[in-house]
């Protein structure tokens, strides 16, 4: 393989582990509204990963005044005006996602590689496999989400 080949791969697995990291560090659907054991204050709830969510938590607050709630979309909240009260963690969800994740980087070096006139025989039959096993944790990633 040329070195251009392999400065552009490694360029590709780059991004993709950037890309990784922005969609699953980032909160995702969160949710935030009134307490639900009914008393007053406000309630938060965080979700991480795409496309299985494998982390949640739950944050509360006594004051039933507005919360900033910018402050807590990020991977850790940047605010002490709630208190945190459980979280809940899914090791199956994560794994799924860094395998989605793994499978469109590599097939994006294959078609890298295609484009670059390098063939194998094996690169097509791995990427179609790698692109059934994206679709198929992409459609039932939900199934292995955790919730609160």
């Amino acid at each position: 393989m040329a070195a251009s080949v392999r400065q552009d791969a490694k360029a590709m697995l780059i991004w993709g582990l950037i890309a990784f990291l922005a969609v699953n560090a980032f909160s995702w659907n969160p949710g935030w509204g009134g307490r639900h054991d009914k008393q007053p204050g406000r309630e938060l709830e965080r979700y991480f990963g795409w496309p299985a969510c494998f982390y949640c938590d739950l944050w509360r607050s006594e004051h039933d005044h507005g919360i900033n709630l910018a402050l807590y979309f990020p991977p850790i909240p940047v605010s002490r005006e709630m208190t945190f009260v459980y979280h809940s963690l899914s090791l199956v969800a994560l794994l799924m996602n860094v395998v989605f994740f793994a499978s469109w980087t590599f097939l994006c070096v294959i078609l890298l590689l295609a484009e670059k006139q390098v063939r194998r025989a094996w690169m097509a039959p791995t990427g179609i496999g790698l692109i059934i096993l994206g679709l198929l944790i992409a459609f039932y990633g939900h199934e292995f989400s955790t919730f609160l």
